[in-house]
């Protein structure tokens, strides 16, 4: 019969033999570090540990083709076909819908709480009726957030230019805002159609960004903006999107610099192998991007309605993950226009589905 003391010895050297495997696992596992993983291009594809979609779906739109989070915070959709805007709360539920604004495209809102909005404005012009584009202010403050309440003023439009439309809005520092315009004849190189245009915080023009040029397909050159944004709150870096087929860099982005120079400059140079901006800079990436977004992490994501998914981007530019496809069902679209982020959900306004989906972060990442 074995002695106490020689089961203990027994034990102690079986104890021993495990710590001994287990440092080993652990040196070479050390030493050998498999690769991360790199974004899954795929745009069909879904990373469940990454990205949740919420159920329900908010319905009940037409064609809803852009959506903000509030300072607030609240929801605000623009409810294109329906002609008007939806403000709900966090968890959805309706609070208000505006009075009539047509075909509203893209919303802001500054710092004194109103909305900026991208829309038209049906009018007679020399005796016919024409429809134009215009820049509407929902003033939300004057009426204690009363939405349907509040006063629509048109605060800006061309009626000399009536095939001018605006098609993006984005508020910076100060409550001056910038807004993005399209149309067909960019033959004056001091007036074009496309043009992106700082306004002043009482809604007059400012100046235009002269660098941005309906010219060629480099860096700078624009055609057919579909979106602007800021990088992050209380920034001046500018992130915008364009849909023409000609252009190479589908999304960019402008950082502001105030120094012997003012204005707005490239942030990345495709070049620089230290600041190429990788994968947002890369040719033939995007196809017909139409929003962007930031989170709190200061990564960004594109929705891109020619690929029917959300392409999320780090701040220097690498891709980290990409999720859609074509289709009705949980995590598929139908050609969505507009993104937003707030308190780790996404929301997408999926417009040919008439409804937005959310999808909730499940990691920092």
């Amino acid at each position: 019969m074995e002695t106490f003391l020689t089961l203990y010895m027994k034990q102690m050297n079986l104890s021993h033999i495990v710590i001994s495997v287990c440092l080993m696992l652990v040196l070479f596992g050390c030493n050998d570090k498999p690769q991360a993983p790199e974004a899954d291009p795929n745009p069909g594809a879904i990373n469940d540990t990454l990205y949740l979609p919420l159920q329900p779906d908010w319905t009940d739109f037409n064609e809803p083709s852009d959506i903000m989070i509030g300072r607030e915070p609240f929801v605000y959709v623009a409810d294109t076909k329906n002609n008007r805007i939806v403000m709900l709360d966090i968890a959805g539920r309706r609070v208000g819908v505006s009075g009539f604004i047509k075909n509203p495209i893209a919303i802001a809102q500054d710092g004194v709480f109103d909305l900026l909005v991208c829309a038209e404005l049906d009018t007679v012009l020399q005796g016919k009726s024409v429809t134009i584009g215009g820049i509407f202010r929902i003033h939300l403050n004057e009426v204690r957030h009363d939405i349907a309440k509040a006063p629509i003023e048109c605060v800006y439009l061309q009626p000399s230019r009536p095939e001018r439309r605006f098609t993006g809005i984005a508020v910076i520092p100060g409550n001056a805002y910038l807004i993005s315009r399209t149309g067909p004849s960019n033959a004056s190189r001091f007036d074009p159609d496309d043009a992106v245009l700082l306004m002043s915080d009482k809604d007059s023009i400012m100046s235009r960004l002269s660098s941005l040029l309906p010219e060629g397909n480099a860096l700078y050159s624009i055609g057919s903006v579909s979106s602007l944004s800021i990088a992050s709150d209380r920034s001046q870096d500018i992130l915008f999107t364009q849909i023409s087929p000609s252009m190479q860099f589908k999304v960019q982005w402008l950082t502001y610099v105030s120094a012997d120079v003012t204005g707005w400059f490239q942030k990345f140079n495709p070049a620089d192998p230290q600041n190429s901006g990788t994968d947002l800079l890369t040719v033939g990436r995007f196809t017909k991007p139409e929003d962007i977004t930031y989170d709190m992490f200061g990564n960004v994501y594109v929705i891109d309605a020619g690929k029917d998914s959300v392409l999320k981007f780090t701040s220097t530019g690498k891709e980290m993950h990409s999720f859609g496809g074509k289709g009705s069902g949980k995590s598929l679209f139908s050609e969505p226009q507009g993104i937003a982020w707030f308190n780790k959900t996404l929301y997408v306004a999926d417009t040919k589905n008439n409804r937005i989906c959310r999808f909730r972060l499940s990691t920092d990442q």
